[in-house]
């Protein structure tokens, strides 16, 4: 490839980053298009410049690879049906586009990307607020945000728990003005009121724990970083009293918890995901090495559910990314599982300020995974793998993303 397309292949791949920003809160197969469209280039590049075998030795790469290759293996001992295990062999897949991406990428385009996400993550806050006031019947247009119902709700509300904590991250960032930084405040702020507006707990139960994770990072002395942490403790107590909706929906999964039995009919949120763990941890049980293989889940569930009542038997995933790794491929491939998510955030936090955006992403990603099935839903899985993919990028050193092309 000349100097000449080089130049315009990263351009476009430059602006990819910075529509996909946007682009993360919008339609599923939007995010598919940007996601793929930006691999299929970022591959491209790489190729043309000979660095394609280069992904063969880094580890953001490899590690997800080798839970790929066993999820794969597995389909020898499987009993699910073959397009069972083809669509979750491409579920699982997809994250290796996010290395690609990243390797061929510009530190500072992804940096922009970043930037927009935060923006977009206000605006959707801020619609959010309104819709919430009945300011805004534009229902349509808000389908996959203020207006979401099931995943995608939960979804939103967890990137804009993201959305406040990279605010913050650009707010102490020693580089801005005293301007910007008020500004990205302004900017966090809102979006911090749009989160507790959402009426989800996941980005409300997320948020302590990234800016506690920011804590850490950016006071790498453990005195400081405990100092830091207990702040952030007490602003989330703070936060509590102060909002009514945060405190009901959490009244709302304790009563739920506290009225759980173990046998018969379940039809609550948190009910059924108690149901979900047992069975599960079950299914782990009889095999507990090597799991049952790839989509095996379901058909076990099918089995072990009968009785619970139709809401808990029509469920597909056991909404624990930890878990149905487990009852797929055991204990081999929750310690392939548990050494990815080190990878990324190990990866991140050896790139010090560079690598902060990405170890909040991962880290959203753990913590996330024990109550959804963050790689296996593509509503969790495309939004997080474009925002990883940007945070990995910008992880890198600059002088990596002049030599991509």
């Amino acid at each position: 490839m000349n100097s000449r397309a080089t130049d315009r292949a990263t351009a476009l791949l430059g602006g990819l980053a910075v529509a996909g920003a946007w682009a993360i809160y919008l339609p599923l197969g939007v995010k598919y298009a940007f996601y793929l469209g930006s691999g299929l280039l970022a591959g491209l590049m790489l190729w043309r410049a000979r660095r394609l075998g280069s992904l063969l030795h880094w580890p953001p790469f490899v590690a997800p690879l080798l839970l790929w290759g066993l999820l794969l293996m597995s389909a020898l001992w499987s009993s699910a049906p073959t397009a069972d295990i083809l669509s979750h062999l491409w579920h699982y897949g997809r994250v290796l586009v996010l290395p690609v991406i990243a390797l061929a990428l510009p530190p500072e385009a992804a940096r922009r990307g970043l930037v927009h996400f935060v923006w977009a993550s206000a605006v959707v806050a801020l619609l959010t607020t309104l819709d919430r006031l009945h300011a805004v019947p534009l229902d349509l247009v808000l389908s996959t945000t203020a207006s979401a119902d099931g995943n995608q709700r939960i979804v939103t509300s967890l990137l804009l728990a993201l959305g406040v904590a990279l605010a913050v991250l650009q707010m102490v960032d020693s580089t801005q003005t005293r301007r910007q930084r008020l500004g990205w405040l302004a900017i966090g702020v809102v979006t911090a009121i749009g989160l507790s507006l959402q009426d989800r707990r996941t980005g409300m139960v997320a948020l302590p724990l990234l800016l506690a994770a920011l804590t850490v990072t950016r006071q790498r002395s453990w005195w400081r970083s405990s100092l830091m942490v207990g702040c952030v403790a007490l602003l989330a107590v703070l936060a509590w009293q102060a909002s009514s909706s945060v405190r009901g929906r959490f009244a709302e999964g304790l009563g739920e918890l506290q009225a759980y039995r173990s046998t018969g009919v379940v039809d609550t949120s948190w009910g059924m995901r108690m149901r979900m763990v047992e069975l599960t941890l079950g299914m782990v049980r009889d095999k507990p090495v090597l799991g049952h293989g790839i989509a095996s889940w379901i058909g076990l569930w099918r089995e072990r559910s009968k009785g619970g009542g139709e809401l808990l038997e029509r469920q597909t995933t056991p909404h624990n990314e930890y878990l149905l790794i487990a009852c797929q491929v055991g204990l081999a491939g929750t310690a392939l599982w548990l050494a990815m998510l080190a990878t990324y955030l190990a990866q991140a936090w050896r790139a010090g300020r560079r690598g902060d955006a990405s170890l909040l992403v991962w880290t959203a990603i753990a913590w996330t995974a024990m109550f959804s099935v963050t790689l296996r839903d593509a509503k969790f899985a495309m939004a997080l793998l474009l925002l990883a993919s940007l945070a990995l990028a910008a992880s890198r050193p600059p002088q990596a993303g002049r030599s991509a092309g």
